[in-house]
């Protein structure tokens, strides 16, 4: 069914909820460490910082795009819950990325390396899922498709190495990326429409 106005919000309230729930683990785990910031020792780490930061725009960004599906998808059920993988891979990047404090000291780069090959293999399934998503809704690719696989491309080194400068220039490169397709596509609610 093409999704209509009056439909637009019923069909993405629950990509919505889950989206907020990913702002919310991102939200609590930084007032965490606001609260005990008098008694919490962190060795900081800038890659790490640029990831979570990071992370925290593409769910905003996730929620600004999709007002740009009112009117140009067709939904069914297959495709529906294809539409909802992409906030629940966002959730689930956040989740592993943000620490549990629990102990008094925090290591963000031994963390960051911890947890890298779950982080960047879920950042593959998002950037896969992001330019497979119009296609599937709108039939055809948006123009956003040779950035996001420039996205893709980079997680799989993140991937493939534990290397500490490739990380930092990776890290760089998603924020670069990003400031390119906020720029080119996103300025307006909604982004790029086929």
């Amino acid at each position: 069914m093409p999704v209509d106005a009056a439909s637009f919000v019923f069909i993405i309230a629950l990509a919505g909820v889950v989206n907020g729930l990913g702002i919310v683990r991102w939200l609590t785990g930084f007032t965490e460490y606001i609260r005990r910031r008098s008694s919490l020792s962190i060795e900081p780490y800038w890659v790490f910082a640029l990831a979570a930061c990071f992370q925290f725009l593409l769910h905003t960004l996730f929620w600004w795009s999709l007002w740009g599906m009112r009117g140009n998808a067709t939904i069914n059920f297959l495709s529906y819950l294809y539409l909802l993988s992409g906030p629940i891979l966002l959730y689930v990047a956040t989740a592993l990325l943000m620490p549990n404090v629990e102990d008094d000291e925090i290591d963000l780069r031994a963390y960051y390396f911890s947890v890298r090959p779950g982080y960047s293999t879920i950042l593959i399934l998002l950037w896969l899922w992001a330019i497979f998503s119009s296609p599937l809704l709108r039939g055809e690719f948006a123009p956003t498709a040779p950035i996001f696989s420039i996205f893709l491309v980079n997680a799989v080194v993140m991937r493939a190495t534990a290397n500490p400068v490739v990380h930092g220039v990776s890290a760089i490169i998603n924020w670069v990326l990003f400031a390119a397709v906020i720029g080119l596509f996103f300025l307006q609610m909604g982004g790029p429409t086929t």
